[in-house]
């Protein structure tokens, strides 16, 4: 076979050659500020004012006791709570009879938005409650309903304040003829320890992208070359593993990567994303650039990234925080509108906590105002 013809088949009709844009709309995803994390800890205290069946008076005791929890997101807005509590109910009585009580329960939690931004939550569960009564000590079931919420403090995503209200029914009774069980209500406020790895919640909103319109022109022949075979050394995207054997191509420049040429975990700094000055807008280049990276997540499945924005030190602590997320947030939202799956990218923003060089100078000022991608298999 020829390596090439002088001439070939003539075409008379029209074949698509030019590509036109149109505008028209995708859907993408947003994090707000602050994701939140998959498990947590829980230390507060509560006010409780008792069933006044408890009491042997005209009124509610009133009490204060302890409560200790674990939690676990099950769904974007679902989570499971183990908790710990412990009360002791002042009666009142002249003989002095206290109520002791402890128990163990589990809450489902219903969280309408992030956790650590401003989040209502509504709550239900059971569990069983130890009554040390002087002479009547039982152990009976309990059921409680009730709403709260939480709340970042001090610009930390992983420490939340909590507040919550609940309504507590057990199965105590007086004695062997009362079948009334007991309904006490508790106020507490305590704090959340976030813990574990961090997923975003997200919600959706609109961002305009392209559409392809192909129109038909004329061609006036077309000329078909054989092509040579590739050779089996080389390599594309320059991550040290031949084509042939390359099972990730479009490896980002300076990544480190295994045998089969899919990268492995790592932070990888990159500098040429980069914003227009004192905003979070990507330049006009750093968006050229970025399909770099969208190539590079399509053909590698199974990673996901953490995009970190950091800044030089010039400007108020709260300020920089604030651009770092809005820096971090707008990269990983131009990877959404680009097609890549909103659950394997988060976004979180340092500020200038964590420089890599002097802020005494602009060379060191430069340097710490970087994007990064922490990429995890």
């Amino acid at each position: 076979m020829t390596t090439s013809f002088k001439s070939a088949y003539l075409v008379r009709g029209a074949i698509a050659a030019a590509v036109l844009a149109a505008t028209g709309t995708a859907f993408a995803a947003e994090e707000e500020t602050g994701s939140s994390y998959d498990n947590y800890v829980y230390f507060g205290g509560f006010y409780l004012s008792a069933d006044k069946d408890r009491t042997n008076t005209k009124k509610s005791g009133d009490s204060f006791g302890y409560q200790a929890g674990v939690g676990q997101r099950l769904t974007d807005n679902l989570w499971v709570e183990g908790q710990f509590f412990g009360d002791t109910i002042e009666t009142g009585t002249s003989n002095g009879t206290d109520y002791y009580q402890t128990g163990l329960g589990v809450d489902l939690q219903y969280a309408f938005g992030q956790r650590s931004e401003f989040t209502p939550y509504l709550l239900a569960g059971i569990g069983g409650v130890y009554n040390d009564v002087p002479g009547r000590d039982k152990i009976t079931p309990y059921v409680n309903v009730g709403a709260g919420f939480t709340k970042s403090l001090f610009g930390l995503d992983a420490l939340r304040l909590r507040g919550e209200l609940r309504a507590v029914y057990d199965d105590y009774s007086e004695g062997s003829t009362s079948t009334d069980g007991k309904i006490d209500y508790r106020a507490g406020l305590g704090l959340e320890m976030a813990i574990g790895n961090r997923e975003p919640e997200v919600v959706i909103k609109e961002v305009p992208v392209e559409k392809i319109v192909i129109k038909e022109v004329p061609v006036e022949r077309v000329v078909i070359q054989e092509v040579a075979p590739e050779p089996v050394s080389v390599d594309d995207d320059g991550d040290g593993v031949i084509n042939s054997s390359d099972k990730c191509p479009n490896t980002p420049a300076g990544a480190k990567v295994d045998g089969n040429g899919c990268v492995v975990e790592q932070t990888l700094v990159m500098r040429d994303i980069t914003f227009e000055f004192d905003s979070a807008r990507l330049t006009t280049n750093a968006q050229r650039l970025m399909e770099n990276a969208v190539a590079f997540l399509r053909s590698d499945s199974s990673a996901r990234i953490t995009v970190a924005g950091h800044t030089d030190s010039r400007g108020s602590d709260s300020y920089n925080l604030k651009l770092s997320r809005d820096r971090a947030n707008e990269v990983r939202d131009y990877l959404v509108g680009y097609g890549i799956e909103a659950n394997r990218l988060q976004a979180v923003g340092y500020g200038e906590t964590r420089p890599v060089a002097s802020n005494d100078n602009e060379s060191g000022r430069e340097l710490n105002r970087r994007v990064e991608f922490r990429i995890q298999k």
